[in-house]
């Protein structure tokens, strides 16, 4: 098993209107200000519990590219150069071989983005970011098609890459991924051998707000019975936390904790790692070895995920 636990950094506010009540309490509010991520790192088996390893790392920088089209003249020849470079993170639970598989596709996904333009049948065409693997009117017209020079200017295009669009392509890379899946006809222990549930921070280039996003695996049976697994996206707001892996055992508790650190004005990053070092406590109390450390706690804020807390023994 595992304990990943993600959430909005929140920091006292610098905009706070203070007013008599504010001053009598001596308290700022709090308000979003980066991403949070805390995870244990051993890896168990999925049936017996034994554990593997640990030190193993449940979540990654992955890196997120925009290319900017190249034209000779009037006609689109190439995407030569990045418009935009940043990083998001990704964090999972669950088989690491699935997490591999699916982490190979969003890296291939994310750092081939392209700027594009998409023809309309019946109404003007807008800018977009594509997929290199995405239908692309550029590239199926070049050499043919002519481009005016008053297109793809700075302000075409500077507001095309937000968080729900980077949020888009990793939910298409992680179903991907998945889709081989469906020409096996996969039992229940199958299908769960391979659960893997994942979350995602991204900074966003346009409004210059983090997002955190969860990708929870599920699966239905189609006309033949077989199962299609695939993943739902979902937003955490900002007083929200997500618990990867072992959710249903602690998702509630570190919720709890991150509402008493809104309560109280506490930034919310040390209580919610102590609570993740707590439950590994409590598990090998339990002779449990599901979770265990070295323990980490990384924050994410504008594109760089970063460690500021290590723990081998507490």
């Amino acid at each position: 098993m595992t304990l990943v636990i993600v959430s909005h950094d929140l920091r006292p506010s610098l905009n706070f209107a203070w007013n008599e009540d504010a001053r009598k309490d001596k308290k700022t509010p709090l308000e979003p200000d980066g991403l949070l991520v805390a995870t244990d790192t051993a890896i168990t088996t999925s049936d017996t519990g034994v554990t593997l390893l640990s030190g193993f790392r449940k979540s990654y920088e992955v890196p997120v590219k925009v290319w900017r089209p190249y034209f000779l003249g009037a006609y689109f020849h190439s995407y030569r150069t990045t418009y935009l470079e940043t990083s998001c993170f990704i964090a999972f639970a669950g088989s690491t071989l699935t997490a591999q598989h699916v982490l190979n596709s969003i890296t291939e996904h994310l750092g081939k983005l392209r700027i594009s333009y998409r023809r309309g049948s019946s109404s003007p065409g807008e800018y977009c970011v594509v997929r290199h693997c995405q239908k692309n009117d550029l590239e199926q017209g070049q050499g043919v098609d002519q481009w005016g020079d008053d297109m793809f200017l700075p302000q075409d295009i500077e507001a095309l890459l937000t968080a729900d669009v980077i949020a888009d392509n990793i939910l298409y890379s992680i179903n991907e991924s998945l889709r081989s899946a469906r020409r096996y006809k996969l039992d229940a222990k199958s299908l769960q051998q391979m659960q893997t549930d994942f979350a995602a921070g991204i900074y966003c280039p346009v409004s210059r707000k983090h997002s955190l996003y969860t990708f929870r695996m599920d699966k239905a049976p189609d006309d033949n019975g077989i199962y299609e697994v695939f993943a739902k996206k979902d937003e955490i707001n900002w007083n929200q936390v997500a618990v990867l892996g072992m959710r249903a055992e602690h998702e509630a508790d570190a919720q709890a904790v991150l509402d008493d650190c809104i309560k109280s004005c506490t930034p919310p990053g040390d209580a919610l790692f102590d609570f993740l070092n707590s439950a590994i406590d409590k598990a090998q109390q339990s002779g449990s070895n599901a979770i265990d450390r070295p323990s980490v706690l990384k924050r994410f804020e504008g594109g760089r995920l970063e460690k500021v807390r290590h723990s081998s023994e507490l």
